[in-house]
């Protein structure tokens, strides 16, 4: 696959850096995914997210040191959590836990057996007390959600002008705005043409 797409430096032994990479951000997205859980509920608030966390619990699973979470300082002094990954592992004690589970659960889709289906993914599911120690880090660590403010590009006579707005919400609802205008003219002439032909 990693040719397919350019990528002709595959090493014959171990992982190539794009499949190690893309396995440690399952096991990140999976620590990052405690987010989405509420410990009073026992409930999860996304699916994709429980996925994930279900998919680093997999792995946790297959021991060997596959995966490890640990709890550290970090360099702020506060609680902190490092995620370890064991690259030479990946194509054969990782492949082997992603590939038994997928199996199963395929089984049980097959066979329609959704009791049985369901049981195991809610096993693997749950967050024990030590996860729920990683969550309340987790927790205490995340973020602002990140805003995406796009720029414009619009034309003032003959020349380009590139417009920039602030890194806020309101900088990102003018960038809305000024990229998709409440009436824009070539559409409104467009409508006009044809509205005759349009019946509602």
């Amino acid at each position: 696959m990693l040719r397919v797409f350019g990528h002709e430096e595959v090493p014959a032994e171990g992982v190539h850096d794009i499949v190690y990479i893309n396995w440690l951000l399952m096991v990140h997205a999976g620590v990052k995914g405690l987010e989405m859980f509420t410990p009073e509920t026992q409930a999860w608030r996304q699916a994709h997210m429980q996925a994930r966390y279900v998919i680093l619990r997999v792995l946790l699973e297959a021991g060997q040191g596959l995966v490890t979470v640990v709890n550290k300082e970090g360099a702020d002094g506060n609680p902190d959590v490092e995620v370890v990954l064991d690259r030479s592992l990946i194509s054969t004690v990782g492949k082997e836990a992603i590939g038994n589970f997928l199996l199963k659960l395929q089984t049980f889709k097959s066979l329609g057996d959704f009791a049985a289906g369901s049981t195991m993914f809610k096993a693997y599911s749950e967050v024990p007390d030590e996860m729920t120690a990683v969550r309340a880090i987790v927790m205490a660590r995340k973020e602002p959600r990140k805003l995406l403010v796009q720029p414009n590009v619009k034309l003032e006579g003959e020349e380009v002008v590139l417009q920039t707005f602030e890194n806020t919400p309101a900088g990102m609802v003018a960038s809305f705005v000024a990229r998709f205008p409440a009436e824009d003219p070539e559409l409104m002439e467009l409508y006009l043409a044809e509205k005759d032909a349009v019946s509602d």
